[in-house]
């Protein structure tokens, strides 16, 4: 959402809320230095095989032979190859050995069989015990200028991924309905939980793309106990319900979302706060299935709501009125234009998305199991999350905002630096000041809305949709030529 916000006859623009960083810093110099070398720890402990994936396989009782494909060398292959541009087994086992000859070991076999039975053996909790602590570190880095009222701001979203059409991945995440068998890709639906300050994921959930309990909502109820009490959560329309706001509320979670497009919004009932600004009362629903009658008896028979309304005016575009629902109740703490700004900043999960979708070619999975699929989501996550604690860590370094840095731009930079640091370990902290530089001059500005359609100018080839199967289509092609 971008543009100019209408509220009682002021006006704002809706990237006016944003976190102040330049000459109000208010870590100390040891403080900042501390956060950074943290956070620079990270990334380096990703660029090179570390030791912390010994320690987890140790907490979580994962016992391993002595291998040349350990699991600290194997999950370092993994993470550095979805974040590369040839995301080939391949490319991961010939950069593998370019270290190995580095360090003055007997290069390996080009084969790629032995790499790929490593990753099958490592368990999926590795992966996932991972990519919270990348999150933790990240979080534990923030500045405190980057807070909403000095609480933590998250954001969900959800998106789809497609995967390699073997039986195993079509058994488990069916292809959509109304394809022809053969004819689509296995996919799967996701949520996410982003940091609002950092962008980094924290959490995330993946269903099946259609039959019960697969949707977003579903899915949120799933990780909604992993968000801690205290924070502020941003989400769309969709997930303005009773039950997520009274969960939300329960687990000291507080929701701002827009009005769900069922419910009709009328500011002439309601304890008016203000100007389209007012207090009203959700009724708890009938029983949904999914829930039991003990925890159905668990939540109140109503739940309070705060309601407002404001105007986003685009140059060259309609006006368009938002409401917002949310559990922030006092109007005097939390006034109506900073909600109205805070909301607007919701548009950063479309961009973090896109940046795991497209920028990291996470949109369709090469995996052949969904044990491996979900092992290359997280891994895909776990080098966003690098990715991201770079940036964090350039951004406390030369006093920016994370978000003003260009994701793109700082993912070329780590895969390039990435080889010299591999390479010529010994001068890591001059070639890590080259890069936190490096990335600091990629900047972005301010980030509009959508204001396009979802169209295409040109395709890039306009081949027909397949309507049946491969395999018959080939023979057919192989007889007539």
């Amino acid at each position: 959402m971008h543009g100019r916000i209408s509220l009682n006859g002021w006006c704002i623009a809706t990237h006016s809320w944003r976190p102040a960083v330049r000459n109000e810093l208010n870590n100390t110099s040891d403080q900042l230095q501390n956060k950074i070398q943290s956070i620079s720890n990270v990334v380096r402990q990703f660029l090179s095989p570390n030791l912390h994936v010994l320690q987890l396989c140790d907490e979580l009782g994962f016992e391993f032979r002595d291998r040349i494909y350990n699991p600290m060398i194997t999950v370092w292959m993994f993470v550095t190859q979805v974040i590369s541009a040839d995301k080939s087994c391949q490319k991961a086992v010939t950069r593998f050995n370019a270290w190995r000859v580095a360090k003055g070991l007997p290069r390996v076999s080009s084969e790629t069989t032995s790499y790929c039975k490593a990753r099958c053996r490592l368990p999926e909790q590795l992966f996932e015990r991972l990519l919270q602590w990348t999150a933790a570190r990240c979080e534990e880095s923030t500045n405190d200028t980057w807070l909403f009222r000095n609480r933590v701001v998250e954001m969900v979203d959800g998106w789809t991924v497609t995967m390699a059409d073997t039986e195993e991945n079509q058994e488990e995440y069916p292809q959509m309905a109304g394809q022809k068998p053969g004819c689509g890709f296995p996919i799967a639906r996701m949520i996410g939980v982003f940091s609002l300050a950092t962008g980094a994921i924290n959490f995330t959930a993946m269903s099946a793309y259609q039959g019960k309990q697969t949707g977003e909502t579903s899915l949120l109820r799933t990780i909604l106990n992993r968000i801690l009490p205290g924070r502020i959560l941003l989400a769309d329309r969709y997930y303005a319900s009773f039950w997520l706001l009274a969960m939300s509320e329960l687990r000291g979670i507080d929701l701002v979302a827009r009005a769900h497009h069922l419910r009709k919004v009328d500011f002439r009932r309601g304890l008016k706060l203000g100007y389209m600004d007012q207090l009203v009362a959700y009724s708890k629903p009938q029983r949904p299935e999914w829930m039991s009658e003990e925890e159905y008896e668990k939540f109140p028979a109503f739940i309070f709501v705060r309601h407002v309304r404001y105007k986003v005016a685009q140059k060259g575009f309609r006006t368009r009125e938002v409401t917002l629902a949310t559990t922030l109740l006092d109007a005097d703490f939390y006034d109506a234009e900073e909600l109205a700004a805070l909301y607007g900043r919701r548009w950063s999960v479309e961009l973090h998305i896109r940046s795991l979708k497209t920028q990291m070619k996470m949109e369709h999975l090469r995996c052949q199991s969904p044990q491996m699929v979900r092992k290359e989501i997280h891994c895909h996550m776990i080098g966003y999350n690098l990715i991201r604690a770079a940036m964090l860590a350039s951004a406390l370094k030369f006093e920016l905002c994370p978000t003003c840095l260009s994701f793109t731009g700082a993912m070329q930079s780590v895969e390039e630096f990435a080889s010299c640091i591999r390479l010529r370990s010994g001068r890591f902290a001059e070639q890590w000041e080259s890069l936190l530089e490096t990335i600091s001059e990629l900047t972005v500005g301010h980030r509009p809305g959508r204001q396009e359609p979802r169209e295409l100018k040109r395709r890039a080839k306009r081949y027909k949709l397949m309507q049946r199967p491969r395999n018959p289509d080939r023979n057919r092609c192989a007889i007539a030529a």
